[in-house]
Order: C-alpha cells, then sequence, then structure tokens
C-alpha cells in the first residue's frame, strides 16, 4: 500500500516536471528560425534531470513516512489492545471485589462505582445509584451521612488520605466498615476528584468486642478467686494458729490423767487413752504442717544466690537421727548455685529426702541419690531411692492431705508434698515424681538459671 502511494506521487510529480519542461522547450524553438542547438537540448536535459531526481527523492521520503505511519499505527493498536485488555482485568475486579469502592469527581458527582457498592447503597439507604448522581441526592434522607460523607470528601479534594472506622444500622442491627479516602491527581498535580473503598469489618470488630469482653471477664474472675484464695489462706492460717490452744491442753491433760491415775486403768482404758494421746499428737503435727503451708503460701520468700550443696546437707544435718537408725546412705553429687530462697529449698530437700527414709523397705537399708543436670535454661534436680515405691497414676501424691498409706502404717499429715509444689512453682519451676510399687521412686523440680538475682526480688 504505502508502495502505491509513494509510486502514484512521485510519478505524478514527475509526469507534470518533465511535460512542463517539454512545453517549454517547444515554445522556445517555435520561436527560433533555426533549428535549436545544442545548448538548448542540454539545458532540456539538465531540467528533465532534475525532475527525476526530485521525484526519486520524494518517493524515498514518501516510502519512509509511509512505513513510520505503519510501525506508529501497529504501536497504537497493540496499545489499545493492552489498555482493553487492563480495563476488562480491572473492570473483572471490581466487579468480583466485596470492597464497596466508587470514584467522585470534584462538585462530588458519582463517576464509577462496583456491584457491590450500589448493592449496599440500595440496602442501607434505599438508593439505585447511577453515574453523574451527586452525594446530597444519594444521601438526601440520612443527613447524618450526608454530613459525615461531604466533610471526608472535602478533606480528600483537599488532598489528604485517610481511613475512617464508620458504623451503619438496619433494622437493629449494625454493621461496620472501615473506609479508606484518597485523591485524584489532575494534569497539574490537583485533586480532580477521589475514590474511596469500603471494607465490610463487622465480624472483626465483633470478634474483637468478644476478645475484649472475655478478658475483662476473666480478668474479673482471676481478681475474684485471687482474692478469694488469699481469704482461704488466712483463714487457714488463723484456724490452725488458734486450734493449737485447745490441742495442747487435750495432750496434757492426757499425760497428766496417764501419770496421775494410770495405774487404775484396766488394758481397755489404757487403750483407750493411748488413742486419745495418739490423736492429740497427729493432730498437732497436721496443725504445724498447716501453718507451714499457710507461711508458704502467704510469703514469696527472700529470693538471693543459694548454694544448692550447702541447702541439702542442711536437710541431711536435721534428718540426722532418722538417717543414723535407718543406717542409711546418702550420695550428694556436686550441686549448682540457684537463685533462690535458701530456707524454703532446704525444707523441700527435707521434706523428699525425709520421704525417701520414711518409705523404704524392711529388708534393705536406704539408699538415697541427690543430684543435678543442666537442661537448656533450667536445672533439674532429682532424689531417688530405693524404697517400697508406688503407682504414681492411682492418685495424684502432691495434693494436700493425699495419702498413700494409712496412719497405723506410716506416720504423717499428707502435707509435705504439696508444700514441696508451691515452693518450687512460687519459684519458678515444677515439681514430679517417677516410681513403680516395689522399685522405688525419684522426685525431680526444675529451678530457673537465672544470674540476675535482682530480678526476683521485689
Amino acid at each position: 500500500m504505502a508502495l502505491r502511494v509513494a509510486w502514484r506521487i512521485s510519478g505524478i510529480y514527475a509526469a507534470v516536471g518533465l511535460t512542463w519542461i517539454l512545453l517549454s522547450s517547444i515554445a522556445v524553438w517555435v520561436g527560433l528560425s533555426e533549428p535549436p542547438g545544442m545548448a538548448a537540448l542540454l539545458e532540456m536535459s539538465k531540467g528533465a534531470a532534475f525532475i527525476l531526481v526530485t521525484a526519486a527523492m520524494l518517493f524515498a521520503l514518501l516510502q519512509r513516512w509511509e512505513r513510520e505511519l505503519e510501525r506508529r499505527d501497529v504501536a497504537l493498536r497493540q496499545s489499545n489492545q493492552e489498555l482493553s485488555d487492563l480495563n476488562v482485568r480491572l473492570t473483572g475486579l471490581l466487579r468480583a471485589s466485596q470492597d464497596l469502592i466508587a470514584a467522585w469527581d470534584k462538585d462530588k458527582r458519582l463517576t464509577a462505582f462496583n456491584p457491590r457498592y450500589q448493592a449496599v447503597c440500595w440496602n442501607f439507604f434505599n438508593r439505585d445509584i447511577k453515574l453523574g448522581m451527586p452525594i446530597d441526592e444519594i444521601f438526601e434522607h440520612v443527613p447524618d451521612r450526608l454530613r459525615l460523607f461531604s466533610e471526608c470528601w472535602d478533606r480528600t479534594l483537599a488532598g489528604e488520605s485517610f481511613v475512617q472506622l464508620q458504623s451503619l444500622t438496619q433494622d437493629g442491627s449494625t454493621s461496620w466498615f472501615e473506609t479508606s479516602y484518597a485523591s485524584l491527581p489532575g494534569p497539574d498535580g490537583q485533586p480532580v476528584g477521589g475514590f474511596h473503598i469500603v471494607r465490610d469489618v463487622t465480624d472483626r470488630v465483633r470478634a474483637d468486642d468478644e476478645r475484649r469482653n472475655h478478658a475483662e471477664k476473666l480478668s474479673k474472675a482471676v481478681e475474684t478467686l485471687t482474692e478469694a484464695n488469699s481469704e482461704l489462706e488466712r483463714f487457714a492460717y488463723v484456724a490452725s494458729h488458734d486450734l493449737q490452744e485447745p490441742l495442747r491442753t487435750v495432750a496434757c491433760f492426757s499425760q497428766l490423767i496417764e501419770r496421775d491415775y494410770g495405774s487404775h486403768f484396766d488394758d481397755k482404758g489404757k487403750e483407750y487413752l493411748d488413742l486419745v494421746t495418739g490423736s492429740a499428737m497427729r493432730m498437732h503435727h497436721l496443725i504445724n504442717d498447716l501453718l507451714t503451708y499457710s507461711r508458704t503460701t502467704l510469703t514469696e520468700g527472700r529470693i538471693e544466690a543459694v548454694a544448692v550443696e550447702d541447702a541439702c546437707r542442711g536437710a541431711i544435718g536435721n534428718l540426722r537421727e532418722a538417717i543414723r537408725a535407718s543406717n542409711a546412705e546418702i550420695v550428694v553429687a556436686p550441686l549448682p548455685m540457684v537463685a533462690a530462697d535458701s530456707i524454703q529449698l532446704l525444707q523441700v530437700f527435707q521434706n523428699l529426702i525425709g520421704n525417701a527414709l520414711k518409705y523404704r523397705k524392711d529388708d534393705q537399708a536406704p539408699r538415697i541419690e541427690i543430684k543435678a543436670e543442666h537442661y537448656q535454661d533450667e536445672w533439674v534436680f532429682s532424689v531417688a531411692d530405693n524404697g517400697i515405691g508406688f503407682d504414681p497414676a492411682e492418685q495424684d501424691v502432691f495434693e494436700l492431705f493425699r495419702r498413700l498409706h494409712p496412719h497405723s502404717g506410716y506416720a504423717g499429715t499428707g502435707v509435705g508434698l504439696t508444700i514441696c509444689k508451691r515452693i518450687i512453682q512460687r519459684q519458678g519451676g515444677r515439681i514430679w515424681v517417677d516410681s513403680a510399687p516395689g522399685i522405688g521412686s525419684t522426685f525431680r523440680f526444675t529451678l530457673p538459671c537465672r544470674t540476675d538475682i535482682s530480678a526476683w526480688k521485689e
């Protein structure tokens, strides 16, 4: 096509030029009395050559110009196709989006919107919106929405971008929407309109409200339980302390009766008196253990750097009579320094070692091994024995007043291990037991590997 047009234009130009030169030469020759000479023919040839060269140059320029037009036409068609594809994709996104999307001009007239926006406007504002509709027509029967949206739109036209959380109520049910506003700049960079994207966040807002309400209820419940627990602990301390006086009276008069009138009792009477005295002593030990448990609960203890081996040796020293009487062997491996209350830690070792001595086999001397192992960010201490053992699945030995054996078999109140558990938990650790009947028991507890002692202090 381009070549054909160039040939036509160049041919017309050459034909016109040559015809003009030929006619001009004939006119000159007709006016002469003699035939034209070589000079005239030469001039005519020069003119014809000029015309032909000019026609060739014109042909080349026209051909180049036509190729450029074709190239630009191809690029324009490609750009139009890309724009068309982009428009199709954007239209698809707008239609498929669950967000509400709309654009407005500087006169606050609607210039674009997606189906979701149209549906919500119909549901909440009873308006079938159309392009070019102003905001005062869309929101005319909801003045509060009109005022709010107009203010937001003024800020947008001023070049501001922002996000607002807004609510809409219909039939007593409130829906929440998160709206993002932004301006659309013109060629000079000044806002000529804007758009907003509205997202339904009702489920998120309700979930946040539920979590907040649940947290408040949980906080109140914890506060109530803490207060009740404190009251219970104070009651246990006061009750145990007040029970000591009448109990001492019972024990004292039982001993006086046995001393002054024991010779007048028969065997049955002595048995009854022994039962009263034994019960009084068990009650005395129980109350003392309750007092110890209450003190452990009510006081946080003094956290300091403690050599665990010193606490363990102190407990062994307190139990030296029971160790000597049972011919027990106690092996203590090197133990580390920890951050703990030294008195309470000594109490833990004394309870655990005392239990190992108490629940020993009749035909075998007790052997107790105490050691510590470092594991990640804590120390794991163990007190293992070769005693009678028990089945941990049967009951929780750390429960208050929990006893595995009757009073006639082994003395005790069932409070010692509960005290151990409370002490260890308050110092940031945990305690458990591995045991089997006839094999022995291994009590383990952990303490954090802390070097910053000040972090544990009040």
